[in-house]
């Protein structure tokens, strides 16, 4: 089954990875840190513990002997005991007496004499190496069903004062009974491992299998056998053990056995030894409480700011009726409120907007078909009038003829401006491509100057490769009116133009001036404006339509400064694309 985890926009995404960032990194220097003291600490305090639970052998082998000591003056004490001795066949020791024998963990008990002939045993053993005189415990090897073994043993002289007659001998076996309670003991691992040549092995493990304690290194073995003392190792028993190794001593200081005694390497003391996974951990928790924190935050803070997002969202797309929920009464709570009371006055203005322009529109209307009306009613009052003289039958030729003229010309000049009016109303929509803005200048040019040989034209264009996004056709025409203007500006006398360009702030400008009188400062806030005119002949819709025209194009036609005396109009374009060499 799939797991539905929330999605997260990109806000919420930062966010999450800012917390991560602020927790996490912290969080890895500080699991470094952590983890290293926890697991050498922690290690150094199991070392501690399995150093001092491995003592217990020790100490278990010395009450043993301390034990068999005491057992012994009980019997140094006892005269029955004695005197059973000087017979010429001891007998078995009382059943109380070897009841307490055996409760004590005692194997057996012998009586030697000064000589060390064996007088008694309660067991079938026998004694490989002596005990030195004088010497009243010692860790001794003995033979036990045909097989060397090591028992502690308790050497008690009788009488206890004065000289000596016997040696009472009581002595446990180091076998498995004995590493079975130590291991209950201490609790832990304990393994014997008896000496053999020059090798200690362990035959009680496994009985099927005699083990060899070949994996200790050989400082291991030095430390054991010559110096004669403990040796504690982390990867003990081929690794999976933590523990310590402890020689046994026979009565001539022989490291006769090892004892070992450690703790499996598994568990929860594994985990909190081993600093790699302790770092994983720490780390791992860092993360997940970073995400946690991190998610929390965006649903709490970022989710408002997404509201408004999205209501700006919607205020960008005209939807002046948005509103963001107000989930709280903090900042973000007053910035929806802001931002709901922003939405209302926008509408409003939108509306007070809709309506004022609905007003404009009908005034502009108004004033345009006034004006228009105004250009057309005196070329109709001609046609009027010249038709009125039509009609009288006595209109002299020559009369006549003017007045046919008459007719002509207006009604050419009142069909002129009603084209002209519908250009500046329904021009098509541009179509857009990467020209050289100086090209429909230059075709502009060759059809205006077509017939007229006195006009010279200056060129100093300096835009180079650039190109320009825009309507050839339509430049074409606006420059066309231009021109047009500046040709009758000039008259019939001879004339000058100079085109010019030159690349500035990433765009490019491309203008025009004439040798004309220029123009008066009177007109030049009207220029753009429809129907108005200083020329006796013309729409006054020419300039107002050139300067449509760059607009759809993403241009501006502007009045320039002239370099001489003479009218200068320019047209200013963003940069499309430059060739680079």
């Amino acid at each position: 089954m799939p797991l539905n985890l929330p999605k997260l926009n990109r806000l919420q995404r930062k966010v999450v990875l800012i917390i991560l960032v602020m927790v996490v990194v912290p969080m890895l220097v500080a699991g470094a840190l952590a983890s290293a003291w926890v697991s050498s600490n922690f290690e150094e305090r199991l070392q501690r513990w399995i150093e001092e639970s491995a003592v217990v052998a020790q100490t278990w082998l010395q009450d043993y002997q301390s034990d068999a000591i005491l057992l012994g003056h009980v019997l140094a004490d006892d005269p029955e005991f004695i005197v059973n001795l000087d017979s010429a066949e001891p007998t078995p020791l009382k059943q109380p007496l070897d009841q307490v024998i055996q409760k004590m963990g005692i194997s057996f008990v012998q009586v030697y004499d000064t000589r060390n002939k064996l007088i008694y045993s309660s067991a079938p053993v026998s004694f490989q190496s002596s005990w030195e005189p004088g010497q009243s415990e010692a860790v001794l090897k003995v033979t036990q069903k045909n097989k060397s073994v090591l028992a502690t043993v308790g050497i008690t002289p009788l009488p206890r004062e004065g000289l000596a007659r016997f040696y009472v001998v009581l002595g446990s076996l180091l076998d498995q009974d004995f590493i079975n309670k130590l291991t209950q003991l201490s609790g832990l691992k304990t393994r014997l491992y008896y000496r053999e040549g020059n090798n200690f092995y362990d035959l009680f493990s496994n009985p099927n299998e005699v083990q060899s304690l070949k994996h200790l290194p050989k400082e291991a073995l030095k430390r054991l056998q010559q110096d004669k003392k403990p040796y504690y190792s982390l990867e003990a028993e081929q690794g999976q053990f933590r523990g310590q190794y402890t020689p046994i001593l026979d009565s001539e200081g022989h490291v006769e056995a090892i004892i070992f005694s450690g703790l499996e390497r598994r568990g929860f003391e594994e985990i909190l030894t081993n600093r790699l996974v302790m770092f994983f951990l720490i780390s791992l928790l860092g993360i997940a409480i970073g995400v946690l924190a991190g998610v929390l935050l965006s649903r709490l803070i970022v989710r408002p700011v997404e509201y408004l997002r999205s209501g700006v969202m919607q205020l960008a797309g005209q939807n002046f009726h948005a509103e963001v929920p107000v989930s709280s009464n903090d900042e973000l709570g007053d910035l929806a409120k802001a931002f709901n009371a922003m939405a209302v006055s926008l509408r409003q203005a939108r509306d007070e907007q809709q309506q004022r322009f609905q007003k404009d529109k009908l005034s502009a209307l108004g004033e345009l078909s006034a004006a228009l009306a105004h250009e057309i009613r005196n070329p109709i009052g001609v046609v009027n009038t010249a038709a009125a003289l039509l009609e009288k039958s006595d209109t002299d030729p020559k009369k006549h003829a003017e007045l046919t003229r008459m007719l002509r010309e207006e009604s050419m000049r009142v069909n002129n401006l009603v084209q002209d009016f519908l250009q500046l109303s329904r021009y098509r929509r541009p179509e857009f491509a990467s020209v050289d803005p100086a090209i429909p200048l230059e075709r502009a040019l060759g059809t205006a100057l077509a017939g007229r040989n006195n006009i010279h034209v200056t060129r100093r264009l300096e835009h180079g490769d650039v190109r320009i996004s825009a309507d050839a056709n339509l430049l074409q025409q606006a420059w066309g009116n231009i021109l047009t203007n500046a040709l009758q500006a000039i008259g019939v006398r001879d004339g000058e133009l100079t085109l010019t360009s030159v690349r500035e702030d990433g765009h490019v400008m491309i203008a025009v001036e004439d040798s004309g009188p220029g123009i008066s400062p009177e007109a030049m806030p009207r220029l753009f404006e429809p129907f108005f005119t200083n020329k006796e002949q013309g729409t006054g819709l020419g300039l107002t339509i050139a300067n449509t025209l760059v607009e759809a194009n993403g241009g501006n036609l502007k009045i320039l400064e002239p370099e001489k005396s003479g009218a200068r109009f320019g047209m200013r374009f963003p940069i499309h694309e430059q060739a680079f060499p």
